[in-house]
């Protein structure tokens, strides 16, 4: 009974570890092509422009960079991925944290705009704030505030009637 529970043990590690494997490689392959497809619009983009302009080979040599990016994944396995990143985290970990911090913070946009993009569909403007549509079916109204403990200075007035500050 022992050996036969190891076994069914050996046999569920093997195919998760199957699984596991499989799906980075096709999320390393997505990636790879998504790459691919941004360098090959980066070119089409730079090639449309002015071809001597400093822009053109600012995004002729991003489109390069994404396309040795691209190549680069192929050619590695989603082991060798995760060994790569982590040497390199032990030789820079300064540059590391910096780039993972910048990842985090463009992570973090990309997701904040996509939900912003969500909600617009549902009585939000493009801004994220909410429109009068939006305020009244969600039931907002007026934002109150309370009032100020500390006593305010007097407003002063210019020539014109208009305020100048306190």
């Amino acid at each position: 009974m022992a050996s036969e529970s190891r076994q069914q043990a050996r046999t569920l590690v093997t195919d998760v570890s199957t699984q596991a494997r499989a799906q980075a490689q096709e999320q390393q392959q997505r990636a790879a092509d998504s790459l691919r497809t941004l360098g090959s619009q980066l070119r089409s983009m730079a090639d449309g422009g002015d071809p001597d302009g400093l822009a053109a080979q600012v995004v002729r040599r991003s489109a390069t960079a994404a396309e040795q990016a691209a190549g680069w994944l192929d050619s590695r396995q989603p082991g060798d991925l995760v060994r790569e990143v982590r040497d390199y985290a032990s030789r820079h970990p300064g540059t590391f944290l910096a780039g993972a911090a910048i990842a985090g913070l463009l992570a973090g946009r990309l997701t904040r705009a996509l939900n912003s993009g969500q909600d617009a569909g549902e009585g939000r403007g493009g801004t994220g704030t909410p429109t009068s549509e939006g305020a009244a079916a969600a039931g907002e109204g007026t934002l109150h505030v309370p009032p100020s403990t500390r006593p305010s200075a007097p407003v002063r007035h210019g020539e014109t009637g208009a305020e100048v500050g306190p």
